[in-house]
């Protein structure tokens, strides 16, 4: 029997681990990306929380930061030496697009005094992966109804 965490490191393994930087400027390690869609707010969010729980990160915390933004952020994912994070932040442009940005936030165990150091390890491609991930939710989302 595959255990829980099992499944969790399996998903977060492409996130954590393996990633050589390469001296295209396109594929260097990032902080974080935006990407823009056409969709609700409400839409977008019940996006980005089923592909945040798709990746193994569970249930998303919303927190609504103003009139025009919303911000979901996951708990840490802990495996072995490594822990993993997602935030995204969902800003309103004009009355039909919505500005999404994501941050994978990974530390690697450290005898410092917060016994955790952040890692970037994520490149552009993998966030443009996740990027198209939310765009099919959305679809999806849409054949649901709002």
């Amino acid at each position: 029997m595959i255990s829980l965490c099992a499944v969790v490191c399996a998903s977060l393994l492409p996130f954590s681990c393996g990633h050589i930087p390469a001296e295209d400027p396109l594929t260097q390690e990032v902080d974080k990306s935006t990407q823009v869609f056409d969709a609700s707010e409400k839409i977008i969010v019940r996006a980005v929380k089923q592909v945040l729980k798709e990746r193994g990160f569970g249930q998303a915390k919303v927190e609504k930061v103003g009139e025009d933004e919303s911000r979901l952020e996951t708990e840490y994912v802990t495996q072995g030496e490594w822990r993993t994070r997602m935030e995204a932040t969902i800003k309103k442009i004009s009355r039909k697009e919505r500005e999404v940005t994501l941050r994978v936030t990974t530390e690697q165990k450290d005898s410092g005094p917060s016994g955790w150091k952040e890692k970037k390890l994520l490149g552009k491609h993998q966030y443009e992966k996740i990027f198209s991930e939310i765009e099919m939710q959305i679809y999806r989302e849409w054949a649901k109804g709002e």
